[in-house]
Order: structure tokens, then C-alpha cells, then sequence
């Protein structure tokens, strides 16, 4: 696909590269398989880095996105960079009364994932997040956030090829 779109853009030197898999360790020292595809979409190109469960993308999700021309070794570099920043952070832990939000350091905290869907649930379109490589149905986020009953909140919704 990415062949016929170059061609059609008149990208004679885009090179589809296949990236070996990265093994890379999350801030509880689990190791996660990162898989690689780039997708060519004309005005740019898509670096996306996942992992895989039964053949399908799951847990971690990132994506950078650059210019065609440039070098994708150079843009998998800056992929793999936001992979290591991103799951250098915890956001929840396993307490005996499920998982919750990790207490920040100073005043403020933060927990930020990917939103998701929820096979088991398509015909109410309740999304499931993806917390720290982990599912998190909608129930357990709400049970998370009622540890903060009267706090205030701010939602703050990114593309997926954003920095947080």
C-alpha cells in the first residue's frame, strides 16, 4: 500500500522499511514487544510502535509522524524515545482493593493512558483505557477516581502522535 501511494505522490525514493520488534522495560521492569508499521498518507508518514495479543494491536500504543522524505531510522529513533519516555511513568498500582492512582509528586496528580474500545460492551459504546500497558475497564477507572470525591479534574484529549 505504501508503494502505491509514493508512487502516486511521486515519492520515487521512499524505502517501506520492516523494523525488527523492540523489547523495552516499563517502570515495574516488565519487558513489552514493540511491533513497527509505517503507513504513508501523502502529506506525511506514520511511524506507529504496538504491541501484539492473538495477532492484534494491544496495551501500548504510540506513533510519531514525519516528513516522507526524511530518514525513518531517524523517525524510529524519536518513536522509540517517546516509547521510553512514556513507559518510564506509573500511573496506577495494585492495591487490595484493585488498581489506583499512584500519588504524584508535589500537590497535583496525573494518570494519562489511551482510549480505547470495549469489545464487550460495543452495543453501549463504553470506551476501555489503556493505563500504563494495562486494560482499564470504565468500571475500575471510576472506582480509581473516587478516591478524589469533591476534587477538581481536567480532561485534556491528545492524537495519538502527540507528546502528552
Amino acid at each position: 500500500m505504501n508503494a502505491k501511494v509514493a508512487h502516486r505522490v511521486g515519492l520515487e525514493g521512499f524505502e517501506d522499511i520492516q523494523f525488527q520488534p523492540v523489547v523495552l522495560s516499563d517502570a515495574r521492569g516488565e519487558n513489552h514487544t514493540f511491533h513497527f508499521r509505517t503507513h504513508l498518507f501523502g502529506t506525511g508518514v506514520a511511524l506507529d510502535a504496538f504491541e501484539l495479543r492473538n495477532g492484534d494491536p494491544f496495551g501500548y500504543q504510540f506513533q510519531v509522524i514525519g516528513d516522507p522524505e526524511a530518514d525513518l531510522l531517524a523517525l524510529l529513533g524519536k518513536l522509540i524515545e517517546k516509547i521510553r519516555r512514556n513507559i518510564s511513568v506509573k500511573y496506577i498500582e495494585d492495591t487490595e482493593y484493585g488498581p489506583h492512582i499512584v500519588d504524584s509528586p508535589g500537590s497535583r496528580t496525573r494518570i494519562q493512558g489511551m482510549i480505547d474500545y470495549d469489545a464487550d460492551c460495543l452495543d453501549d459504546r463504553i470506551p476501555r483505557l489503556v493505563i500504563d500497558g494495562r486494560d482499564i475497564t470504565w468500571a475500575e477507572f471510576g472506582r480509581m477516581l473516587m478516591t478524589f470525591e469533591g476534587w477538581q479534574f481536567k480532561l485534556e484529549i491528545l492524537d495519538k502522535s502527540d507528546d502528552p
